[in-house]
């Protein structure tokens, strides 16, 4: 028969096989802190070139904003020059017009002058053959050639303010002609800079549209960063937060039912475990995460499962009728293990449950919780 003294020797060999897991949890503990900090280090990275970027950002809305500020006062300048513009070609425009009235008024005094001439011609020509007639009809010649020349003076006193305002209309139209192209050189000046500066606000505007472009993937980058961080922190904190020791006088029970055989390592032959008497086969749940390190029968003990729970503390379920697990398996918290078996030493259904620390056997009444 299999002594408890057989349990532990083969409880110690497994112990090996525990600690070459317990190497291979702290190595994904190391392999996990190496990634955070790398991870760390280029969000570090990141954030700096985001830095880098919003301030060349800044910098661009800075020259925009003096950009927009010079395009407004330009035109300004370019509303008040079209208002001018606008002034000359009224006052053009009226010149113009008042040309145009003072040549039908010129006209009109040359179609006169001419029918007067007309009149005149005859009167006149018939003097001059007559060498100004007989003698004693001086006095109507006299009269006649008064009259003759105050008519030619009277027309050319209104022809000479005729052609005097003709040519200050003339000098006037010269005036604003050259009023109308310094305007419009102007305009055209005013549009160039215009034009100019909206060019260069179009670069800006998409030079901070790239910049935006690169900040919104360098701001999705540094998001996935940062959830990467917290994924590992979150396996991370999995790894070291699940402490068996911290869980001491809360774990649950592998499986229902009365304890029967308690813990006393100074009895003879020693206990080291606990017996649990059940009503028939009942599920029996691992009492924390861990990984199957055993998974087979035992002579004296049927079939025993030893779970690893990191950190050198171990399970142990015997006498199990069944096992739901396989060897290598990564187990959860109350997850269903096996079903339990007969106990001989009950002499019905049972579970024989251990719980070790390093290679010492640890009262399992004192981590389980209570009823």
């Amino acid at each position: 028969m299999v002594t408890k003294t057989h349990l532990l020797t083969v409880i110690l060999a497994l112990l090996m096989l525990c600690g070459a897991v317990c190497a291979s949890a702290e190595s994904k503990v190391d392999t996990l802190k190496n990634e955070i900090q790398d991870t760390r280090q280029t969000v570090k990275h990141q954030k700096k070139e985001l830095l880098k970027l919003t301030r060349e950002e800044r910098s661009m809305f800075g020259e925009l904003a003096a950009i927009e500020d010079r395009i407004s006062d330009v035109e300004k300048d370019l509303f008040q020059q079209e208002d001018d513009l606008a002034g000359i070609m009224e006052d053009e425009k009226a010149a113009k017009t008042d040309q145009r009235v003072l040549e039908d008024e010129l006209d009109e005094i040359v179609t006169r002058l001419k029918l007067m001439l007309a009149r005149i011609w005859p009167v006149h020509s018939r003097k001059l053959e007559n060498r100004f007639g007989s003698l004693d009809n001086w006095k109507q010649a006299d009269r006649n050639f008064v009259w003759l020349a105050s008519l030619y003076k009277d027309t050319k006193t209104e022809l000479d303010k005729a052609e005097k305002k003709a040519d200050e209309i003339n000098a006037n139209l010269e005036v604003q002609k050259d009023l109308r192209l310094k305007v419009e050189a102007k305009l055209a000046e005013i549009n160039g800079t215009k034009d100019s500066l909206l060019k260069d606000k179009l670069s800006l505007l998409s030079g901070i549209k790239s910049i935006r472009a690169l900040k919104i993937s360098r701001e999705q980058e540094l998001k996935g960063l940062l959830e990467t961080i917290n994924k590992l922190n979150y396996k991370l904190k999995i790894l070291t937060s699940k402490k068996i020791a911290n869980f001491k006088r809360s774990l649950p029970r592998p499986c229902a039912g009365d304890i029967k055989i308690r813990f006393n390592p100074s009895a003879k032959p020693p206990v080291r475990g606990i017996g649990i008497k059940t009503n028939g086969n009942v599920d029996v749940k691992s009492i924390f995460w861990g990984k199957v390190v055993h998974n087979d029968t035992l002579r004296g003990f049927g079939r025993v499962v030893i779970i690893y729970h990191g950190y050198n503390y171990y399970s142990l379920y015997a006498y199990l009728a069944e096992s739901f697990v396989k060897t290598g398996q990564e187990v959860e918290k109350d997850e269903i293990i096996g079903k339990t078996g007969y106990y001989p030493k009950l002499k019905d259904t049972g579970l024989y449950f251990e719980l070790r620390f390093h290679q010492k056997p640890v009262n399992p009444q004192k981590w389980l919780a209570r009823d």
